[in-house]
């Protein structure tokens, strides 16, 4: 019970975080990077609702690493530190990214299979690899995408690519063994949705 209220007064600071990125941006004129913070502040929400929607507890920290990994991003963003920072920064949001996406994966699976949608663990473990590097390779795909479109420097050439993929696998390592760590507590006879169920 300490751990969640823990975590609930984390997402609070960072929503009061957010609040004031949005007043950043306003005061900038960067509207864009103002509809991505508000976008952000409601994504933060988006796990508590479905906990209290569907009556489940999703694992320790999955909400505080989507907060982070969007803190991370819209920070860079609006404060410059993806180029100031350059190119460390961009790498750490990768792996935090990574690690967000695999754990949202992780989540919906144990959703799955408390509704009654059984998958083994290996089979989640292979999908939650599947998809982050689909993801990851999605994302390279629209920041290159972006700097031709708009003459921007998100993408820095092929080195760059190389280094956000590798710190993509960096993050999707730490989701993975995360997942098989809560995974090898479920006791026997029981499926993974036992790991997401209120007590």
């Amino acid at each position: 019970m300490a751990r969640k209220k823990i975590e609930y007064y984390i997402l609070l600071l960072f929503e009061i975080i957010f609040f004031g990125f949005a007043i950043q941006a306003v005061l900038i004129d960067d509207t864009t990077r103002f509809y991505v913070v508000l976008a952000s502040m409601g994504i933060i929400l988006i796990p508590l609702l479905i906990e209290r929607g569907l009556s489940v507890r999703l694992p320790c920290g999955v909400k505080t690493v989507i907060a982070l990994a969007l803190f991370l991003h819209v920070a860079g963003g609006i404060n410059r530190w993806y180029w100031k920072f350059m190119p460390f920064y961009d790498k750490v949001a990768h792996v935090v990214a990574a690690l967000a996406l695999g754990l949202v994966m992780f989540s919906l699976f144990l959703i799955l299979d408390s509704r009654g949608v059984i998958v083994r663990p290996s089979r989640i473990l292979a999908w939650m690899i599947i998809l982050v590097i689909f993801l990851g390779g999605i994302w390279e795909i629209g920041e290159y995408s972006i700097d031709l479109l708009v003459r921007s420097s998100y993408n820095n050439g092929v080195l760059d690519s190389i280094a956000d993929t590798i710190s993509n696998l960096v993050g999707l390592l730490f989701a993975l063994w995360y997942a098989w760590w809560l995974m090898k507590k479920v006791p026997s006879g029981e499926t993974t949705g036992y790991l997401i169920r209120k007590a």
